[in-house]
């Protein structure tokens, strides 16, 4: 084979495609066997062994799935569109995949994932459909990728697999230290540290030194504010990002007469959503942190801590996301949200939930313990999205053949 790179469609450089199906849900046994089943849910990691269902022989021979050998590139055709793995094991799929056999004499199963994974945005734009968006086969044959030589591909392939793993080393690296933070915030904010001696309280056990107070105790409400003189954000509260500034700018907010409807917080302050959505979830409690003020919405009940109160923030921005108030809310709202789309809450009954009062050292230590294990996971989120920068990065040139790649190790432009 030449040295040159040449342009094929998917359907040149594969031997077949072959489909999946789903086996009857109403034969329960058929879910009960050893055969890996993939479906779109399995799409986590760009190669995979294992799936979430398992399914039987028999299943196989009574459905229109089909068993793929290992080691080809199974790509989502419906609802994931864009995203594909190699099956490092036998395993069967369903519809909503195509498995990729490659032509081994043109492309290796590996150069065709990350060809398919460079393409994903063409692949979702070429989806059609209302509710569940999918391509025609033809769709997927026809793509065009860049084809170089068998050995430059392999180089390639292995380029791309070593940011791969430290990808999934640094995810699993978040994963695991969030799971290490949540426990760490059960023990700390519930026992304390270094505590002997517990008592029982309407909150549960807590150390003997600690007191139970009401929110209202130690924060006040704040209520419509009038210092209005700048352009500050919009702001709502995201379960996962905290604050979010919507992009609507105060101006907006006087134009339409709605000032009305918002509170001005100012950093340090806290905001507690009883809203109720999917985006915004109820009972999300954050403080405001990344603004210096911002406007929130009236329905959100924004408070602020009392003058005469020494008390660590950072402690009950913890105690407010570790879920601690549940049980309390779970007695005052009933199963049933009001018109408007807010849990049935009001402000006495939200200010006269009970939470704990530790000394205010202990406050600041216990902090401080969750805040570390906090700032080692921006730290390794922020090498997830720096390598895959790089991933991206190296995709554009090096299956482009911008950049070429020798077997010798060495880049040479084109």
């Amino acid at each position: 084979m030449s040295d040159s790179i040449q342009v094929l469609s998917i359907g040149e450089v594969v031997e077949k495609i072959i489909g999946g199906g789903t086996p009857s849900r109403e034969v329960k046994e058929y879910y009960k066997g050893n055969i890996p089943w993939f479906t779109v849910k399995d799409l986590t990691y760009h190669r995979l062994s294992k799936s979430q269902e398992y399914i039987t022989e028999s299943a196989l021979e009574n459905s229109s799935t089909n068993l793929i050998p290992r080691g080809n590139v199974i790509v989502a055709t419906r609802i994931a569109l864009g995203r594909a793995f190699i099956n490092e094991v036998d395993a069967a799929i369903n519809q909503d995949l195509k498995a990729l056999i490659p032509n081994k004499r043109k492309i290796t199963a590996e150069y065709l994932l990350y060809s398919i994974l460079h393409k994903s945005n063409i692949i979702e734009k070429m989806g059609t459909g209302t509710t569940v968006k999918g391509i025609r086969l033809e769709q997927l044959k026809s793509l065009l990728i860049h084809v170089p030589p068998i050995k430059e591909q392999k180089k390639i392939a292995s380029i791309l697999s070593t940011v791969d793993r430290a990808i999934e080393k640094t995810e699993a690296i978040i994963e695991q230290t969030e799971k290490v933070k949540k426990g760490l915030m059960q023990q700390l904010l519930t026992k304390g540290i270094g505590h002997t001696k517990f008592k029982k309280t309407e909150i549960g056990e807590i150390p003997e030194e600690w007191e139970v107070v009401k929110i209202n105790d130690i924060f006040e409400r704040v209520t419509r504010n009038n210092d209005f003189k700048d352009n500050y954000p919009v702001l709502t509260i995201s379960a996962k990002e905290g604050f979010v500034d919507q992009k609507e700018r105060f101006n907006r907010v006087i134009a339409g007469k709605s000032l009305e409807k918002y509170v001005l917080l100012h950093k340090g302050e806290f905001a507690y959503n009883r809203g109720n959505s999917k985006s915004y979830p109820f009972g999300v409690t954050y403080k405001l942190n990344d603004f210096e003020k911002g406007l929130v919405p009236f329905v959100y009940f924004s408070f602020r801590k009392r003058n005469n109160i020494e008390c660590n923030l950072d402690f009950y921005q913890y105690y407010f996301l570790s879920h601690k108030l549940d049980r309390q809310l779970r007695k005052i709202i009933t199963s049933s949200a009001r018109q408007d789309g807010l849990m049935n809450i009001s402000a006495d009954e939200f200010f006269n939930l009970l939470i704990p009062f530790p000394p205010k050292s202990e406050q600041e230590e216990i902090a401080k313990y969750i805040e570390s294990v906090g700032k080692r996971i921006k730290r390794e989120r922020k090498k997830f999205e720096l390598l895959n920068l790089v991933k991206k990065a190296l995709m554009q040139v090096l299956l482009t053949g911008k950049v070429r790649v020798k077997v010798e190790d060495e880049v040479m432009s084109q």
